[in-house]
């Protein structure tokens, strides 16, 4: 193979989109041989290296990112010592800023793409003498002659994937159907560039139908904003719901801020399960947002929020470690967050990127942070080190009991009755857990619902029973218990109630008694004594009081 396009994954269910693209695109424009390999950060370099010198490239062009660089690096410098006429190429926004300094330190660098990639590879293999768009090496000297333009028309790049790339339940399939974002986030990479540019709404629409018409099961856009043309994205979703598939999931990246009644009326259509939206709320702190060059309208923003999420299901984003923000106001983004009931919070710490405006504010907010990737900060002047940590331990508890989507009644029933705040709650279950050393090691599902009993009795709090029930609902709400916790009182009577389960439609009697649970609750059901029955069957367990 005389060219291949390498994308080291940071999961073996990821793909990189921005290969395919740039193999069709030399595809349908050239002669040139061109293929892809990709592989995950999680494998053994040797393996890597041996897999690309066994197809003996002229020509190797790495997609490199925040997440992959190190291990890329380390691949490259090994190839070249094997494959010395070859030429190693990087492309990515992990080496599109500081191209000069990274080829004047990694001579096995030959070369660095800058900018949108597809006109640029494609003028290197057809050996254009302007070389715009690369940094490459000449007679020992580092030169570069100038910025390839953007593509106006996006619809002349073809469609990135095969039909068997497709019909591979496994992956995450990304897709983009516009470049560019107009914000300026001051801690973004996509703020940079500016020109925002769509595909047309006739190609896009043929290519989500392919999406639909074959077995894919979740669609990522990558757009950083999807629903800034309103005209526009309100056509697509429209499209999407009346080519409905029930067994597909589209994630879209959204500004709430923008949405108005018609939207959220339209979004009451959409089955919860179709889309999934990540909304970046990142901070309610005034002076936070205009030190990074955001605009919250923040009681508009909470009623576009919890109207969207009666329909559609939601992660809202939140970074730590941004300026003016210290560890009683993140607190307060926290609650801010929470109190929408979305599916998810994303938690997520601020990371010095290579080319931000963050990046020259780094000396006056003292910010501090890793030398390497994925460059997080570590503390600064609003956050010293000894709060990121304590954030750290909420971050996992949040996941372990708010994210897991598997203790909504009985953490509703702790918060609302012993905290004045979710905040202060996951402040204190993350420091039971790093006192009791429960954050150094994995811990199977059971072990999760334990320690939340633990803690309950370490706090002393009152109506234990209560929320043991509440815990117990929890619990059945997961999955058939295969294995009933110490703490689990289980009172039930199946055969009582056989001819309604037999009326439930099930093919034996034996797929009745795995597909189903009857317990009995005396406390939360309106403190009567009733008995609820739990089934399996869907993706979702529900449950009916007999």
């Amino acid at each position: 193979m005389d060219n291949i396009l390498v994308g080291i994954n940071s999961k073996y269910v990821h793909t990189n989109l921005a290969i395919r693209y740039l193999k069709k695109f030399v595809i349908e424009n050239s002669e040139h041989k061109i293929d892809i390999y990709e592989n995950t950060i999680n494998n053994n370099i040797e393996k890597i290296v041996r897999d690309i010198v066994e197809r003996n490239p002229k020509n190797i062009f790495f997609s490199v990112y925040v997440w992959n660089v190190e291990i890329i690096f380390k691949i490259a410098k090994e190839l070249k010592k094997i494959l010395s006429n070859s030429n190693i190429l990087l492309g990515g926004p992990e080496v599109s800023y500081i191209p000069r300094k990274i080829m004047e330190e990694n001579k096995f660098v030959d070369g660095i793409m800058i900018g949108e990639g597809e006109l640029i590879l494609l003028s290197y293999l057809n050996k254009d003498r302007n070389k715009l768009g690369i940094y490459y090496r000449e007679n020992n000297e580092i030169k570069f002659n100038g910025y390839e333009r953007l593509i106006d028309n996006l619809d002349i790049i073809p469609f990135p994937y095969t039909d068997d790339e497709l019909n591979d339940i496994h992956k995450i399939v990304y897709y983009e159907s516009a470049r560019g974002c107009p914000f300026n986030c001051s801690y973004c990479m996509s703020s940079i560039d500016k020109s925002v540019r769509f595909f047309s709404l006739e190609r896009t629409k043929k290519d989500l139908k392919k999406f639909i018409d074959r077995g894919t099961r979740l669609v990522k856009f990558v757009d950083r904003t999807f629903n800034l043309n309103k005209k526009r994205y309100l056509e697509i979703w429209k499209f999407l719901l009346d080519n409905y598939r029930e067994d597909i999931i589209f994630h879209f990246e959204i500004n709430a801020n923008i949405f108005d009644d018609e939207v959220i009326e339209f979004l009451k259509k959409v089955p919860r399960e179709f889309f999934q939206f990540e909304i970046g709320i990142q901070t309610i702190n005034k002076d936070t947002m205009k030190s990074i060059n955001r605009v919250n309208n923040l009681e508009k923003l909470f009623h576009n929020v919890t109207e969207i999420n009666k329909s559609i299901h939601l992660h809202l984003d939140l970074i730590a470690g941004l300026p003016y923000e210290d560890y009683n106001t993140f607190g307060e983004s926290f609650n801010y967050v929470y109190k929408t009931k979305c599916e998810m919070i994303q938690l997520g710490f601020l990371k010095i990127l290579n080319g931000t405006e963050m990046e020259t504010k780094v000396d006056e907010y003292n910010y501090e942070y890793l030398d390497y990737p994925p460059y997080e900060f570590i503390s600064n002047k609003f956050l010293p080190y000894s709060d990121v940590c304590r954030l750290k331990d909420v971050e996992e508890v949040l996941d372990y009991y708010y994210n897991s989507q598997k203790f909504l009644n009985s953490l509703d029933f702790v918060i609302s009755n012993f905290y004045k705040s979710p905040f202060k709650f996951f402040e204190e279950m993350g420091e039971y857990y790093k006192k009791n050393g429960y954050l150094d090691v994995a811990h199977k599902e059971v072990a999760i619902f334990n320690f939340f009993v633990d803690f309950y009795k370490f706090k002393k709090f009152s109506d234990f029973d209560k929320f043991l029930e509440y815990l117990k609902l929890d619990y059945l709400m997961v999955k058939k218990p295969g294995y009933y916790p110490e703490w689990f009182k289980s009172i039930k009577d199946k055969d009582k109630y056989k001819d309604e389960i037999e009326k439930m439609d099930f093919k034996t009697s034996r797929e009745a008694h795995k597909k189903t649970e009857i317990e009995k609750f005396h406390l939360i059901f309106d403190s009567k004594i009733v008995d609820v029955l739990f089934n399996y069957t869907k993706k979702k367990t529900t449950y009916v009081i007999l």
